[in-house]
């Protein structure tokens, strides 16, 4: 197979293009009208307090608190965890320096840390180039193991009777394992360990799942609240990771099971409307084969009824002529010379005999005037 074959070809490239900005498009649309009302209500209740905090603090000028709010914004937890006299720890320790490597490996970026020296960036662009595809190959392999153990699963005969709800329920079972190794108990989870409710936890799971890492719930995040567990705050954050890991393996086989159903129903359209375009060519074929026919058969009746109008008409003038030839002949009469008449050369018709023509002479002459 050539690498062309494998290609997405542009008739179906351009409208899938076209069908992603769309939805981006709506998507963008909805989250305008869902969220920019809400936000702006927050901001303008924050204003107040922020006013309000000012005139209760005279002291305190607005660039002064411009300038703390700048120095404390990067380190929000630090400084919560400073507010109540909490000793001064790092989130670079190995359990938070492995989280990071994650979301760099696996493109999630939560954004909640990032390196700030030089030689830091350096090595995160380095580190996230022969990273990011080694990790994908593993989530591939991943994929294809979890893929075998669908099959297995798929092959149970739960309803062997009826082959079709069969397939249906493998594949309920296979969407409800998935779903309670990583989303349903990753939930319970959270919600004991993290105090998120269970939406704010579905909805960590799945944003983080997807890569889409927005950041604004991260696990283990607060340094200040398990930096006092030890070692069951670092299991925690590890398995927390490691569920990652395998949870984008399992993300990836039901997206790709979707794609596949989708790119299937497209294949499936199209060839739909090949052979219906085909049919049509075959009948509008047909159509002009049978006109063709028709066609050639009319010229030839027209030919026909033309040749035969020619020859009667042929026919008809060649007994006309016949038949005037004899009554002229026949009713030729030589008139009798009289001397009253001008009988000179110039009045007369047969000027260039001497003599009155005989009938033969007569009749080639009368074939000449009627020519």
């Amino acid at each position: 197979m050539t690498m062309e074959s494998t290609v997405m070809p542009w008739k179906r490239l351009l409208p899938l293009t076209a069908v992603v900005a769309i939805y981006l498009c709506l998507g963008a649309l909805v989250f305008q009208l869902m969220e920019g009302g809400p936000e702006t209500r927050r901001r303008e209740d924050l204003k107040k307090y922020i006013h309000n905090f000012i005139n209760n603090h005279t002291c305190l000028s607005p660039d002064d608190l411009s300038q703390f709010i700048d120095e404390i914004i990067s380190e929000a937890e630090f400084t919560h965890g400073t507010l109540k006299n909490k000793s001064v720890t790092t989130r670079w320790d190995f359990t938070g320096s492995f989280s990071f490597v994650v979301t760099v490996a696996t493109t999630i970026g939560y954004g909640n840390m990032a390196p700030h020296t030089e030689i830091g960036k350096m090595i995160c662009i380095g580190y996230a180039l022969i990273g990011i595809p080694l990790t994908f190959l593993m989530l591939q392999g991943l994929g294809q193991h979890l893929t075998l153990l669908s099959n297995r699963v798929n092959s149970l005969k739960l309803c062997s009777k009826r082959p079709d709800l069969n397939k249906y329920l493998n594949m309920v079972l296979i969407i409800l394992i998935g779903v309670s190794l990583l989303f349903v108990g990753p939930t319970v989870l959270f919600m004991n360990v993290e105090g998120w409710n269970m939406m704010d936890a579905i909805y960590y799971c799945f944003v983080t799942l997807s890569t889409i890492g927005f950041g604004d719930f991260i696990p283990a995040l607060s340094e200040n609240r398990f930096s006092g567990r030890g070692e069951a705050g670092t299991i925690y954050r590890i398995v927390a990771y490691v569920w990652i890991l395998f949870g984008l393996a399992y993300v990836a086989l039901i997206i790709s099971y979707i794609s596949n159903i989708l790119v299937k129903k497209a294949e499936k359209v199209q060839q739909m409307s090949r052979a219906k375009i085909e049919a049509e060519i075959k009948q509008l074929q047909k159509e002009l084969v049978k006109t063709k026919s028709n066609i050639f058969s009319i010229a030839g009746n027209v030919a026909e009824s033309a040749r035969a109008g020619i020859e009667g008409v042929r026919k008809s003038a060649e007994r006309d002529v016949d038949h005037n030839h004899v009554v002229t002949i026949d009713s030729i009469v030589v008139p009798a010379t009289s001397p009253k008449k001008d009988k000179s050369p110039q009045h007369s018709p047969f000027r260039h005999k001497k003599e009155p023509p005989g009938p033969v002479e007569l009749l080639s002459y009368k074939r000449k005037s009627l020519t």
